[in-house]
């Protein structure tokens, strides 16, 4: 018998998990799980993952799903294939919640715009501008509180979109330009700045642009008319710091005690005041790639929110980057995140014509 094969067999011979052995060439040992999937498997595909040695992956072998590890053996690469369960279709009270109010909002849009029409034909349209705009405000206002309600309930039920490879300084700068001049609208200062123009990341591009939300539009509420926003991304040594500096009142210390702790208000909150859900789930989503979320409250007022997340590099990051899981239909999510603090301007619907 081989020296490689017999020491291997009495380690893994046993294993429920299928078990390969590359080396010269071909699959030199596999242990009985990993004979009945070299059945179905193709070879080229085994060789592929072994150019990814040190790392773990997540491939589809027809219906079937599996995590894989490859690790360096005696100039070879060991492959170890585990089964993962098929994701079972979860259902909670909010499945649908989103879609419905987006559907209402666009719906809401469409009148808006014939009664425009019919108004701008009177004479009357400039009269209920502003009307018309605060009552899509509110609708963004209802919208938020009913995507934060439904994160909460994904994440309690660990409901939990795939991870991808992406851009993560893209998805940040982008953020920050679209806030940019949406906190100009509420008279906000808000600025960012970045040490690299471009990190591959592997993470959840859905939940991590919902942290970053819930970050950036904290900070720029916190700030108030005349305030300063500061976003700051620093990545170094492995890891990622995005931090959020703001120039307001600070939290109080009977606060901070219960900043994460998911406490929801009651009664539906004022604009302004928050739903009470963005940092708790933003803290939880940290806490899912490895990372934390840190808030610090100055005595002379002033908040800093610090997430650091271990950088995991992607195999690969598409070359234009996949916009993501997205339930809103094209409606902006930081326009929706900052809709209690944003002024009316910011919601005047614009003409199909323009």
């Amino acid at each position: 018998m081989d020296p490689i094969i017999s020491r291997l067999e009495p380690i893994f011979g046993s294993f429920p998990e299928a078990v390969i052995y590359l080396s010269g060439g071909r699959a030199a040992y596999s242990n009985e799980p990993g004979s009945l999937l070299l059945q179905s498997c193709p070879a080229d595909l085994l060789f592929a993952m072994a150019e990814h040695p040190g790392g773990s992956m997540e491939i589809a072998l027809g219906q079937d799903l599996y995590r894989v590890t490859v690790s360096p053996f005696d100039g070879g690469e060991l492959l170890v294939l585990r089964p993962l369960p098929q994701g079972e279709e979860q259902k909670h009270p909010f499945s649908h919640s989103v879609y419905r109010m987006r559907e209402c909002l666009s719906n809401f849009n469409a009148v808006q715009f014939r009664m425009k029409r019919v108004l701008g034909e009177k004479k009357m349209a400039a009269e209920f501008e502003q009307d018309f705009a605060n009552q899509s405000r509110l609708i963004y206002q209802m919208l938020r509180l009913t995507r934060q309600a439904e994160l909460t309930q994904e994440l309690n039920d660990k409901v939990f979109p795939r991870e991808e490879g992406f851009d993560l300084a893209m998805v940040c700068q982008g953020m920050a330009e679209e806030a940019g001049w949406l906190a100009d609208l509420a008279g906000v200062r808000f600025s960012y700045s970045s040490n690299v123009e471009n990190l591959g990341f592997q993470g959840s591009k859905s939940l991590l642009t919902q942290m970053l939300l819930a970050l950036v539009s904290n900070s720029i509420r916190a700030a108030g008319k005349d305030g300063v926003s500061e976003m700051r991304f620093h990545a170094e040594n492995g890891r990622v710091i995005i931090s959020l500096r703001d120039s307001g009142m600070g939290i109080p210390e009977d606060r901070m005690a219960t900043l994460f702790s998911g406490d929801a208000p009651e009664e539906i909150p004022r604009p302004g005041e928050g739903a009470g859900l963005g940092l708790y789930n933003a803290q939880r989503i940290a806490a899912l790639h490895g990372g934390v979320l840190i808030a610090q409250s100055g005595q002379e007022g002033g908040t800093s929110l610090v997430v650091s997340l271990p950088i995991v590099t992607p195999a690969s990051v598409p070359a234009r980057n996949n916009p993501g899981y997205d339930n809103l239909g094209g409606y902006s999510p930081v326009l929706i995140e900052l809709s209690d603090v944003l002024p009316w301007q910011a919601f005047v619907p614009a003409s199909k014509d323009e």
